[in-house]
């Protein structure tokens, strides 16, 4: 990457749109986020993004900082030649075939470039974040849906049709809840937030554990990923159970990954990740049990480093991404 150039960057997430503007050694110049609003339909989130977009090149432009491209990670499978979503994406209902590099080309004076939000981060995490250094990553983020990125050989792994690194629907179990893809069992279906936080709530219909009702209020209501790792902290017995249940299951997973790809280093985030509780380790430990011995050797397992700011710095990188 050049010294002194700035990166331009959006993260279009299920919750909330983070932007950004940062320099060629990750240091953040500006951020900021907007909530998604998924629920207006797919119109008028193209346009809440094309206005951040505009307002993002002009504080660039007022603090004369020089922006080569914009950069974009949204959830779905995207035709990076084109910017189109390609691929469904079950918590932004409609946005499949949306014309994402279309529309900002006809609004921006710059390249645009559009990609997987999850390929993003993994591209990110390996440039500036915790897999820095490293040629082959398997990224994984841990969060209202589970994301999966992979770089080989420095560079974002597509696939053939734009669709590789779906870890969250590798299916675990044939019998298991239905995911929002449609299909049973997914990985998603067990461990994304919602997921988490469903099983939770089973847990404690019969009434709140001692921390739980500490941590809550008393209002069940109250109850968010934040407030599990609470009561994990006080030692809440369910909540061990739900955050070992869950690193099991993403282990099993994703020990499969690492048998198949043998990468380097293997990088875990999101909300989850975040949560601590030993959650990356619990995860560590079970792939380490499952995947093949020579598979696990050399392989580093580690927490994301960039947290929030992955998606729209990973979104700022694709123009410098080899193809």
């Amino acid at each position: 990457m050049t010294e002194n150039k700035t990166f331009a960057g959006i993260d279009i997430g299920g919750t909330n749109i983070k932007y950004g503007l940062f320099d060629s050694r990750g240091k953040i110049i500006f951020r900021s986020q907007r909530p998604t609003l998924a629920e207006k339909g797919p119109a008028p989130l193209l346009h809440l993004i094309t206005n951040i977009a505009e307002d993002l090149l002009r504080s660039a432009s007022e603090d004369d900082l020089i922006v080569n491209y914009l950069g974009v990670g949204t959830p779905g499978a995207v035709d990076s030649r084109t910017g189109t979503v390609i691929g469904p994406c079950p918590n932004i209902k409609g946005w499949m075939g949306t014309e994402i590099g279309r529309t900002l080309n006809e609004h921006l004076n710059i390249p645009v470039y559009v990609e997987n939000d999850a390929n993003a981060v993994a591209l990110a995490e390996s440039r500036l974040g915790s897999a820095k250094g490293s040629s082959s990553v398997v990224c994984v983020t841990v969060g209202t849906g589970i994301g999966g990125g992979i770089i080989l050989d420095g560079k974002i792994w597509r696939g053939n049709n734009f669709s590789a690194a779906e870890l969250g629907h590798i299916s675990i179990d044939l019998e298991g809840p239905v995911c929002g893809c449609g299909n049973k069992g997914c990985i998603e279906a067990y461990c994304s937030s919602r997921a988490i936080l469903g099983r939770t709530r089973e847990r404690l219909a019969t009434g709140l554990t001692p921390a739980f009702e500490a941590v809550l209020d008393g209002d069940i209501e109250r109850l968010s990923i934040r407030k599990l790792f609470a009561a994990l902290r006080r030692h809440d017995q369910v909540a061990e159970e739900i955050i070992d249940e869950t690193s099991k299951l993403l282990g099993f997973g994703l020990a499969g990954v690492v048998n198949l790809l043998n990468p380097e280093t293997l990088v875990i985030g999101g909300g989850v990740a975040d949560g601590g509780g030993g959650f990356v380790d619990k995860v560590a430990a079970e792939i380490r049990k499952l995947a093949f011995a020579s598979a696990v050797e050399h392989l580093k397992i580690v927490r994301a480093t960039l947290g929030n700011d992955a998606g729209f710095i990973g979104a700022g990188l694709l123009g410098d991404n080899p193809a």
